[in-house]
């Protein structure tokens, strides 16, 4: 019984190059930022944020959302506009914990306030960020120790990166399992691919239905890649981390390219360089190496002058022996 928590503490107690949590931070806040962003710039955020009596789309206001009690009619505008603030202010690394844990709150009651539109990715990058609270990420890379001239940690503790594995690993997983679940069309070659069906959606999908059925084979084998990569995530949690993130990649990619997802993808993989650790943390080390090793100058006159006392050196020894 001891063994596997002796493994489990040995596996957390290996040190990471603070730099990878900090990047997951600066990406995941950044893609909530860029996501509220885009919705303020298309004049939806009323639509989106608005009470239903004021001209809101949504009938629907979850009972989590308690602030509205404090801002009334502006409790939408209210939060969109922290929720803004403070996600960009957690991407730049200034405030630390509270501004971070503000973001969060603000972020979750601006879901509950509108349900319908709080998609899955939203509460995945909220998690994250919460989870990132138990580490030093926001004192790396950050702009607010570097004003006050605060040294930034080298390493965290691997605890956080080891959640954030199992917790790709639960999303991926339960995403496999539910599609096989729903239909068996998934991978059944007999009927028409899902993939081909979900790609020319007209409301989600990129693709013409006409043309993209004469590559019906094409879209079989990308069911098919789904679903082993989804319920193969438990790799996750290996040594082939890496290698499972590179396909993870190319998949998230090619929704990003055939679908409108908003920010799902670009979401998902802000959590890759955790998956990418084993890799990127040698490259970290030595790009900071590189930069502290002092490079050898040699001026004119130092070159210059060694010569001369080598000669004069020379012209006194053999007066001496004269």
């Amino acid at each position: 019984m001891m063994r596997p928590w002796k493994a489990w503490v040995a596996a957390v107690s290996v040190p990471m190059d603070a730099r990878i949590l900090a990047m997951v931070r600066i990406l995941a806040a950044s893609c909530v930022v860029f996501d509220l962003a885009r919705v303020g710039l298309l004049g939806l955020a009323d639509d989106f944020f608005l009470p239903y009596v004021l001209g809101g789309i949504s009938q629907i206001h979850d009972s989590a959302l308690v602030v509205d009690v404090l801002f009334g009619d502006a409790t939408g505008p209210v939060l969109y506009g922290v929720s803004l603030a403070a996600m960009s202010l957690v991407a730049l690394g200034i405030g630390g914990r509270p501004v971070q844990l503000l973001a969060i709150l603000a972020y979750a009651q601006l879901g509950h306030l509108n349900p319908p539109g709080d998609r899955g990715v939203d509460r995945i990058l909220r998690t994250t960020l919460l989870a990132l609270l138990f580490s030093n990420a926001h004192r790396v890379w950050a702009l607010g120790p570097w004003l006050r001239k605060k040294a930034s940690p080298a390493t965290v503790s691997s605890a956080v990166p080891w959640f954030l594995r199992f917790f790709l690993v639960d999303v991926y997983l339960s995403a496999g399992i539910s599609k096989l679940m729903t239909t068996t069309q998934w991978v059944d070659y007999q009927h028409h691919p899902v993939l081909y069906r979900i790609l020319s959606d007209p409301m989600a999908g990129r693709l013409d239905p006409v043309a993209a059925e004469a590559l019906t084979p094409l879209w079989n084998a990308g069911g098919w890649f789904t679903i082993v990569m989804e319920l193969g995530s438990i790799l996750i949690v290996t040594r082939f981390a890496p290698w499972w993130a590179v396909a993870g990649i190319g998949m998230h990619l090619g929704i990003a390219a055939t679908m409108h997802l908003g920010m799902f993808s670009w979401g998902m993989l802000a959590l890759y360089p955790v998956l990418l650790a084993p890799w990127l943390g040698p490259r970290l080390a030595k790009l900071s190496s590189d930069r502290r090793r002092p490079r050898a100058t040699a001026t004119p006159s130092s070159t210059s002058s060694v010569p001369q006392d080598s000669a004069a050196g020379t012209s006194a020894t053999r007066h001496d022996g004269r």
